[in-house]
C-alpha cells in the first residue's frame, strides 16, 4: 500500500497529469469546435466575373439562379461580361487577371464557345485552394449546363435540380430494444474509445517502464528491495500507476456526462448534441482499460527491469509497442465486418482485445459470450505475464550495465 500510494501521488501531482487530464481534452475539443465555428461563420464575399462566350443567352441566368439558391455562409456574386464568339479571349483576360492578382476575393470564369457541347470552362483565381467557392461554382455550373442541354434537346423548361436531387438515407441501428437512428455515432464513440485506450495504455505503460529504469539508475531500488519483495514492488507500481489512469478516465467521463446533459453551443448558437453512450459500453470501456493496462504495463515493467538506460529501452520495447500499434492498423477491417471470422478472432487475442473488442462493442454489440470470453482470456494472459515478469523482475532489477539476451532471460526464468 505504501508503494501504491507513493506511485499514485507522485504522478497525480505532476504538471504532466494536469496537462493530460484537463488541457489535452480541452485542446482536442477546441481543435474540432473552432474550425467548425469559423466555417459556420463563413468567409465573407466572393466576386466572380463570368466572361461569357458560350453563345447561350440564358446560361448565365440559370447559373446565377443555381448559385443563389445554394446554401452557403459565403456570399458568391456573379457579374456577367458578354464576349463575342469571334473575339480573342486572351486579349480580354489581362484586365480581369490584374483584378484577381490584386484582390483574392475576385476571380473570373471563362465560358468558351461550345461550352454546351463539352468545351471545358476555365476558372482563374489567385487562391484556387478555396475549395468551398470553387466546388460550389463547379456544381452550379454543371447543373446549369445540363439543364440548358436538355432544354436545347427539346425537353421543355424545367429545373434540373428536382430530377437530379441527391437522395439521402436515414440510417437506423437495429438493437434488441428497437431501432435507433445512427448517422455514424456508433463508429465515432468506438473510435474515440479505441484511441483513448491506445493512448493511455501506451502512455502509462511507458511511464511504468521509465519509472523502473529511473529507480535502477538512481540505485533507489537497492534500498527499496531491502524492505519489500521485488514482486510486491512491481505489483504496487502497477496498481499505483493504473489508479492514475482510472482517475483520468473518471474525470473525462464526468466531463462527457456534463456536456451530454447541457449540450455544446456552437455554429452560431445552434446546439451540438453529443450522442448518449450506453452504460454497458462505458462499463466495458473501463474494464478493457484496466485489463489492457495491467497486461501492457506488466510487459513494459519487465522491459524496464531488463535494461539500464533509455537507449536500450527504445529497442527492447519495440515488440511490446507493436502489439498496441497493430490493432490501430487493422481496425478498419473490424468496422467493415465486425462479425466476420477475422474480426472475431483478432478481437479474442488478449493483446488486441482492449481496442478491437471495444470497437466491436460500440459498433454492433457482439454476443456477450464473446465479450466475456475475451475478458477471461485477458485475465489468464495477465496472470501468466505477471508470473513471468515477476520472475524476470526479481532477477534483473539489480542488474546494471548489461542488456540480457534471450538466452539470459531463459536462464533467469529457470533460476527464478
Amino acid at each position: 500500500m505504501v508503494i501504491i500510494k507513493r506511485e499514485y501521488l507522485a504522478r497525480v501531482r505532476t504538471r504532466a497529469f494536469l496537462i493530460g487530464t484537463i488541457i489535452t481534452p480541452l485542446l482536442l475539443l477546441l481543435s474540432g469546435a473552432v474550425p467548425a465555428f469559423l466555417a459556420s461563420r463563413g468567409a465573407g464575399e466572393r466576386f466572380v466575373t463570368v466572361l461569357d462566350q458560350s453563345g447561350d443567352p440564358n446560361l448565365f441566368e440559370v447559373l446565377d439562379h443555381k448559385i443563389k439558391e445554394g446554401e452557403s455562409e459565403t456570399a458568391l456574386h456573379l457579374i456577367r461580361v458578354v464576349v463575342p464568339a469571334d473575339t480573342d479571349i486572351d486579349k480580354v483576360k489581362p484586365e480581369y487577371k490584374k483584378e484577381a492578382e490584386e484582390n483574392s476575393d475576385k476571380s473570373y470564369l471563362v465560358l468558351l464557345p461550345g461550352t454546351l457541347d463539352g468545351v471545358q470552362p476555365e476558372y482563374n483565381a489567385k487562391n484556387v485552394s478555396d475549395f468551398f467557392t470553387r466546388d460550389r461554382l463547379e456544381r452550379s455550373l454543371s447543373d446549369a449546363i445540363t439543364e440548358r442541354r436538355l432544354i436545347r434537346a427539346g425537353l421543355g423548361q424545367f429545373d434540373i435540380g428536382q430530377y437530379t436531387k441527391h437522395v439521402s438515407m436515414t440510417a437506423r441501428k437495429v438493437t434488441p430494444e428497437g431501432e435507433t437512428e445512427d448517422s455514424g455515432q456508433s463508429f465515432a464513440i468506438g473510435f474515440v474509445m479505441l484511441l483513448f485506450i491506445y493512448m493511455t495504455t501506451l502512455m502509462y505503460g511507458i511511464s511504468m517502464m521509465r519509472g523502473v529504469i529511473e529507480e535502477k539508475q538512481s540505485r533507489i531500488v537497492e534500498v527499496v528491495v531491502s524492505s519489500v519483495k521485488p514482486f510486491q514492488m512491481m505489483i504496487g507500481k502497477l496498481i499505483g500507476v493504473g489508479a492514475v489512469g482510472l482517475t483520468q478516465y473518471v474525470i473525462w467521463v464526468l466531463s462527457a456526462m456534463t456536456l451530454m446533459s447541457l449540450g455544446v453551443k456552437a455554429f452560431g448558437g445552434s446546439r451540438l448534441h453529443i450522442p448518449a453512450i450506453p452504460t454497458s459500453v462505458l462499463v466495458c470501456f473501463v474494464v478493457y482499460f484496466v485489463l489492457g493496462y495491467f497486461l501492457f504495463a506488466t510487459l513494459y515493467a519487465m522491459v524496464g527491469s531488463m535494461v539500464s538506460s533509455e537507449d536500450d529501452a527504445q529497442q527492447m520495447q519495440m515488440p511490446v509497442t507493436m502489439l498496441l500499434v497493430i490493432p490501430m492498423l487493422v481496425f478498419w477491417m473490424v468496422v467493415r465486418d465486425p462479425n466476420g471470422s477475422g474480426a472475431t478472432i483478432l478481437s479474442m487475442i488478449p493483446f488486441f482485445a482492449p481496442t478491437l473488442m471495444m470497437m466491436r462493442i460500440a459498433v454492433i454489440s457482439p454476443p456477450w459470450w464473446q465479450v466475456l470470453l475475451s475478458m477471461l482470456l485477458m485475465l489468464l494472459t495477465i496472470v501468466a505475464a505477471v508470473w513471468v515478469a515477476g520472475k524476470i523482475y526479481r532477477v534483473c532489477i539489480l542488474m546494471y550495465g548489461k542488456r540480457p539476451s534471450l538466452a539470459d532471460i531463459g536462464r533467469f526464468l529457470r533460476y527464478a
